[in-house]
């Protein structure tokens, strides 16, 4: 009997275990998956974010993508009443309704969503995308119980805005083809923290009443990149590029992290037309901050810094400017001053950019050791931390004999530099001869949300810091009382050079035509940025692009003060 009952107790004891485990399997280990699962049979979801993709976010964590709202037209095909008993009378007046609502609105093509829709069960239809605020109101004003308005998001704006250096996606978002987007396509492809709305059913798949759309968001952005990029200084860069340069481009450099600030290249282009920018002459696609051009005068600031570190000019040297400089009977290259400059100091050389002077200078530092600081500064160095291999093709390339050297000390006839090596260059001298690669992107986020830097080579110092100091002097007074004047500000110290130049191009009235730069940085008591400024098809950098640095520079120390 005992022997029954032991038996008997046992046999429950192993049931009751099994259960027991059995519900601790899908209680504990398995219960977020299967409460996901019941969510997913009860719910339907639209994703708020127009592309499945990560985010790209500026230095202070502010989205470069997705920021741009819009409102979208949804319908619950099940909360549709009938009319008369019959469904299909219901849609067809819904539709009917919808399309006077809508600017254009096609009473047959929405009357054929909301039949599919029916059909296959969706809980949720997009009617219209994009709707105006004049569309929006008019829905609001007599709300319908089966229609939703939603608010989505974008993932570019439609001006243009940072499209160089984003890039842009295909049709369907899934493969970057430019940019960022491109570089990056592995990460930003796995998709973001996810945002959407989830419409909820019953058992039978009809809609609950009483119960609105819900909006899901995940707090913990993921696969993401982090930029260097602030978009208050970008906003800023872009308006006034906007006002001020049809063609060019304007880079905003961090002086000590080398970190870019803002990049911007005109024209620019919208980000969901590509194809219309493929055949277009001005060649929009083309990110000018990253192609190269001859930089013309901003080239002796090498040269300055090259005989100022080789001892080359005496302290108090003076030099005589005759309006050309003579090679023989058959070849001398002008000076933009045709009367010539008279005497000049060294310093005063580079103030008033006289060309004579620095083609004796550059005769006296030799092709040989000229070139050895063109390497020594990184000047044609097409590193830039997070978007390798954007930069261009650069060069200095001087062939033998006087007239080849004479022309690279000029910034003409083999000396080819972007935008961003010249600000390079110039974020160098400001800190006191301390190389180290520009940089664009700091970090990425991975799928759990863990950041991992960008490590790059450690930086150097490639010049002393007394050459450095004496071309930082030698710059500040080409805008106290040379070339550069347009670009003083009263606020703060500022020191810069300007260069015009030759492109061999003949415009329609037979002038040639002319790029246009100015190159510096603020303040000079303690350096904080480098901006540069390419203006194609300019007159001179003192009327075309000094001032738009000076009005830049303003702008950054409003921003940041």
């Amino acid at each position: 009997m005992f022997k029954r009952i032991n038996f008997m107790m046992g046999f429950f004891l192993v049931i009751f275990t099994l259960l027991l485990s059995r519900l601790f399997y899908y209680q504990i280990v398995r219960g977020e998956d299967l409460t996901a699962q019941v969510v997913r049979m009860r719910s339907q979801s639209v994703a708020l974010r127009e592309f499945p993709r990560g985010e790209i976010l500026d230095r202070n964590q502010c989205s470069l993508t997705q920021n741009t709202g819009y409102y979208s037209l949804y319908c619950r095909p099940q909360a549709i009443p009938p009319r008369q008993g019959s469904r299909q009378s219901g849609m067809l007046e819904l539709a009917a309704w919808t399309a006077e609502q809508l600017e254009g609105g096609d009473k047959q093509e929405i009357f054929r969503l909301l039949s599919q829709a029916s059909a296959r069960g969706n809980l949720l239809i997009k009617l219209h995308s994009g709707l105006s605020s004049a569309e929006v109101m008019r829905l609001q004003a007599v709300p319908h119980p089966a229609l939703e308005i939603v608010p989505q998001l974008k993932r570019y704006r439609q001006d243009g805005f940072l499209a160089h250096v984003i890039g842009y996606v295909s049709a369907d978002g899934v493969d970057g083809q430019a940019g960022l987007e491109k570089s990056y396509n592995q990460i930003l492809q796995k998709g973001g923290a996810r945002l959407e709305i989830l419409a909820m059913h019953d058992a039978r798949g009809q809609s609950i009443p009483g119960i609105n759309l819900k909006i899901k968001a995940e707090a913990q952005e993921k696969n993401a990149l982090g930029l260097t990029i602030d978009t208050r200084v970008q906003e800023l860069v872009e308006n006034i590029m906007n006002a001020s340069i049809a063609k060019g481009a304007v880079v905003v450099m961090d002086v000590h992290s080398k970190e870019i600030m803002a990049m911007v290249s005109r024209p620019t282009y919208n980000q969901y037309r590509v194809k219309e920018y493929l055949s277009d002459l001005q060649s929009p696609l083309m990110n000018r901050a990253l192609s190269s051009y001859y930089p013309g005068s901003l080239f002796k600031i090498v040269v300055s810094t090259a005989v100022t570190e080789e001892n080359l000019v005496m302290a108090g040297e003076k030099f005589v400017c005759h309006g050309r400089y003579v090679f023989n009977d058959d070849l001398a290259i002008n000076c933009w001053k045709e009367e010539g400059h008279g005497e000049l100091s060294f310093e005063q050389a580079l103030a008033r950019s006289c060309n004579p002077t620095f083609i004796s200078l550059g005769l006296r530092l030799g092709r040989n050791q000229l070139l050895q600081y063109v390497d020594k500064l990184h000047l044609t160095s097409t590193e830039l931390i997070g978007m390798p291999g954007q930069q261009s093709d650069s060069y200095v390339r001087i062939d033998p004999g006087e007239a080849a050297l004479a022309n690279a000390c000029l910034g003409q006839k083999g000396v080819m530099l972007t935008p961003l090596q010249i600000a390079s260059l110039l974020a160098t001298v400001a800190d006191n001869g301390y190389w180290a690669p520009p940089r664009i992107v700091k970090y990425t986020l991975d799928e759990s949300g863990e950041r991992q830097d960008l490590t790059a080579q450690s930086g150097e110092q490639v010049i002393s810091s007394g050459t450095a100091k004496k071309v930082q002097s030698m710059l500040e007074a080409v805008v106290t009382e040379g070339t550069g004047q347009s670009a003083r500000l009263s606020e703060v110290g500022i020191a810069g050079k300007t260069a015009t130049s030759q492109t061999g191009r003949i415009k329609g009235n037979d002038e040639e035509v002319l790029n246009t730069w100015f190159a510096g940085y603020l303040p000079t008591d303690e350096p904080r940025w480098v901006i540069v400024v390419l203006a194609e098809e300019g007159k001179s950098g003192a009327e075309n692009c000094a001032p738009v640095f000076k009005e830049i520079a303003r702008g950054m120390l409003a921003i940041n003060p």
